[in-house]
């Protein structure tokens, strides 16, 4: 599995990095790693990426869009290189226009009423930006469906974890953080967490070391509201793979 999953991400990065953008290497391991998670589990549904740039991260994503599936593109720019997307696969739409103006878009609402268990939010990052994608995925996120935030912890963004848990914890969501990691939160149903957290521990950290990226844990609160976990990349191989063993044993690590 984990010489198997190098490849695939090697393959990957390598194609998504043909795409000028910002997603790094370690977001790229990531979105594969949760992606055959789904794919593992049945897990179906359209995706859904607002702010796509040129399309790196569209193209990340492109090759696990099944025959059933479609991507949502949803960018008001003349940016994205929608010919090389389509030289990956021909299974997205492109939705000219702001994620404002296009949460009422009969067209779009249509594919995403259908269900999205992926999408990614990488548009304009207003506070207002960010809750009205958020409001406007939250029933429309499938079981088992992932959301991820981008720029979440940049300091050039943080009003995007201010909308986030403005959302949260204002509007009755049964969203909340899995996982933040490289600038980026995912977020899952509370349902849903009990099926995520165990691969988050137990397999994640040993896929992305197999992939050449040695990452550590951080998580120092088990609290109902606020349970995520976090990842980063070590800076040396002897640092440990969980944060805060020393200090405070396992507890936080318990699912």
């Amino acid at each position: 599995m984990s010489e198997d999953f190098r490849s695939r991400y090697e393959a990957v990065r390598e194609r998504a990095f043909e795409f000028e953008g910002m997603t790094g290497e370690l977001s790229v391991a990531i979105f594969l790693a949760l992606l055959d998670l789904q794919r593992e589990n049945g897990v179906t549904g359209h995706f859904a990426e607002f702010g796509v740039y040129q399309g790196r991260s569209a193209a990340i994503v492109l090759g696990d869009v099944g025959e059933s599936e479609t991507l949502a593109l949803v960018d008001w720019s003349a940016h994205p290189k929608l010919d090389r997307l389509a030289a990956i696969s021909t299974r997205f739409r492109m939705f000219k226009g702001s994620s404002e103006k296009m949460s009422t878009d009969k067209d779009l609402l249509s594919l995403l009423d259908a269900g999205v268990r992926f999408s990614h939010h990488d548009a304009s990052h207003s506070f207002s930006n960010v809750a009205t994608e958020m409001a406007l995925m939250e029933n429309r996120i499938r079981p088992r469906g992932l959301m991820v935030l981008d720029d979440y912890g940049s300091i050039a963004y943080m009003q995007v974890i201010a909308a986030c848990f403005h959302h949260l914890y204002t509007k009755d969501s049964q969203l909340e953080i899995l996982l933040h990691a490289d600038n980026k939160a995912y977020l899952c149903r509370r349902a849903d967490f009990p099926f995520y957290a165990p691969f988050v521990l137990e397999r994640l950290p040993a896929l992305l070391r197999g992939a050449g990226l040695d990452c550590y844990l951080a998580r120092t609160e088990n609290d109902s509201r606020y349970r995520g976990f976090s990842l980063a990349r070590k800076r040396a191989p002897t640092d440990p793979d969980l944060y805060g063993l020393n200090i405070w044993g396992d507890q936080f690590y318990k699912l």
